[in-house]
């Protein structure tokens, strides 16, 4: 699937961000439920981006700290370089490795360390290879570099010194310990952070199984998407604030076939299926809330055992067009959240409601 990038103008007034999938233009005359299968729409990607909330950023400087040595002997640094440099998501850019995964918004940076000067607390300077990964962050950042870190060890042997409270100590790397102390360290990030009261504004949080769902969902968008090919489109699931209220969200471009799973909003960006002003469409992106629109996605889609709704069709079939036309405009004020600014509702009510 070819995709080219172009501008979607939204009806708001920041455009919609993050982003925007939509169609390449078919003829304003081609009938786009001709029952003509021959071609898909490509789809297209928009730069347009919306103002983000980056309130949640304030704990940079606190982090879980993790370093690693090989068992026995040094570490091969081209070695080192050439594993990240063949794993998705990674830019090795020496001394540091940088993760992040544009699906689901989890960074974290391995970095080679200088081995010739201790640290003053231990032999921290020993090891040569350390792991950052910041503090309060939604709890799918420990998940996701669980595995990452988990594979790194097994292929180098490596030992691990821990200094988080919640440690391995010195020796054998345990995935449990691990997401024990990610899990505690971070809860200590809310709990410093949110114990300041200046802190406690423009804090955007959703409860954990709401993050952890559609973490999952952003986590598997590409494998999904290999699956059923390019004749169906898989967005991923974006996190926004609606007039101040924190929603989920998926795009819903001109009405194309796609794999969703239940979510608050779909974002409709209407091109071809854009309503009529004095004899012109003009061109806009609206919402519908997912419970409106599920039951005229039901009767063109397959439901699957795990709640995902694939559509069934190739072009877009009279009264999806007809529904997604007669879609109002939708003038509320939005806002695009930053996965790392969608912080864990729980442990923002227990430490903001403490201070």
């Amino acid at each position: 699937m070819d995709a080219d990038i172009r501008e979607l103008k939204a009806p708001w007034q920041a455009p919609l961000g993050g982003v925007i999938l939509g169609t390449k233009c078919l003829s304003p005359d081609d009938p786009i439920d001709s029952g003509d299968n021959s071609s898909f729409p490509e789809m297209v990607i928009s730069a347009s981006r919306l103002p983000v909330n980056t309130a949640g950023r304030i704990g940079g400087d606190m982090s879980y700290d993790l370093f690693f040595r090989p068992r026995s002997g040094p570490l091969d640094v081209s070695r080192f370089a050439e594993y990240f440099s063949k794993r998705p998501n990674y830019k090795v850019d020496l001394p540091q490795v940088e993760y992040w995964n544009e699906d689901t918004g989890v960074y974290f940076v391995f970095e080679l360390q200088e081995t010739d000067q201790p640290e003053p607390e231990g032999d921290q300077g020993t090891y040569p290879v350390s792991l950052e990964i910041n503090f309060f962050r939604p709890s799918f950042f420990g998940a996701e570099a669980e595995p990452e870190v988990g594979a790194f060890v097994r292929e180098f042997d490596m030992v691990v010194a821990d200094p988080q409270i919640d440690r391995m100590g010195e020796g054998e790397y345990t995935s449990d310990l691990f997401l024990s102390g990610w899990n505690r360290g971070n809860e200590f990030g809310y709990s410093a952070i949110l114990g300041q009261p200046g802190n406690h504004s423009d804090i955007v949080s959703y409860p954990r199984e709401k993050l952890m769902n559609s973490w999952k969902w952003n986590l598997r968008r590409s494998e999904r998407q290999r699956q059923l090919g390019d004749s169906v489109f898989v967005p991923r699931i974006m996190y926004l604030l609606l007039q101040e209220s924190p929603v989920t969200a998926m795009v819903w471009p001109d009405g194309i076939p796609i794999a969703a799973i239940a979510v608050d909003y779909l974002v409709v960006a209407r091109k071809e299926l854009a309503p009529r002003r004095f004899f012109r469409r003009r061109e806009d992106i609206t919402l519908v809330a997912w419970s409106a629109a599920l039951p005229t996605l039901k009767k063109y889609s397959v439901e699957r055992p795990d709640g995902v709704v694939v559509l069934n069709y190739v072009l877009p079939p009279k009264e999806i067009q007809e529904y997604v036309r007669s879609l109002p405009r939708d003038n509320r004020r939005i806002t695009g959240v930053s996965a790392d600014n969608a912080l864990d509702r729980e442990l923002v009510e227990q430490y903001a409601v403490r201070s």
